[in-house]
């Protein structure tokens, strides 16, 4: 044929990774907490929207910026979807395990977190505290958020089933949001 039209053939499409997020600075309320606080302390009274405004006020006075939570899970699925993977908040520590359950993408297909509970062999295997490296100014950040909150903050990092993963670190309590505060490249201990 001579006039035959050659079939077109489409570049292929190259996908590229997500942009990691970005951190900002923390905003944190205008109104002075003090007579507030004093009188819910020594009532004993340490409502969960109270402690988060501590924690973020207290990032705000150590100049630690956040990480968005929607930004970090919407760049950990697309990069664990990539993978064929779903990814996991693992505790930081043993002392990190929560007795309320976990949160994580343990669906990406919904689009959803889940929570899930202990009790069977591979929740604790998913569930095992981190086992990696974390840099020293990751760790600088929870001893000094762990000195003024003690045990009432939980510390998470997370994680999926492919090498090098560069890992966030997350902070919560029950009813409090998770407040993401850092992140780093894998492997190595960081600067």
């Amino acid at each position: 044929m001579l006039f035959a039209r050659k079939k077109a053939i489409a570049p292929p499409v190259v996908q590229l990774p997500p942009a990691r997020p970005t951190p900002r600075l923390v905003a944190v309320g205008g109104v002075p907490l003090g007579a507030y606080e004093d009188l819910a302390k020594e009532l004993g009274f340490l409502p969960a929207q109270l402690l988060e405004e501590q924690l973020r006020r207290f990032l705000a006075e150590k100049e630690v910026q956040i990480y968005s939570y929607a930004e970090v899970d919407a760049y950990l699925a697309a990069l664990a979807e990539k993978e064929g993977k779903a990814w996991i908040w693992r505790p930081l520590r043993e002392k990190d395990k929560p007795d309320f359950g976990y949160r994580g993408r343990a669906n990406p297909e919904k689009g959803i977190d889940q929570y899930r509970g202990h009790g069977s062999y591979r929740d604790e295997w998913n569930y095992r505290p981190y086992n990696k490296a974390v840099p020293i100014h990751i760790l600088r950040h929870v001893k000094n958020i762990q000195d003024k909150f003690g045990d009432q903050v939980k510390f998470f990092v997370s994680d999926y089933a492919v090498p090098d993963p560069d890992p966030f670190i997350m902070m919560t309590a029950l009813d409090v949001s998770q407040i993401i505060f850092g992140v780093w490249d894998e492997p190595g201990f960081g600067v």
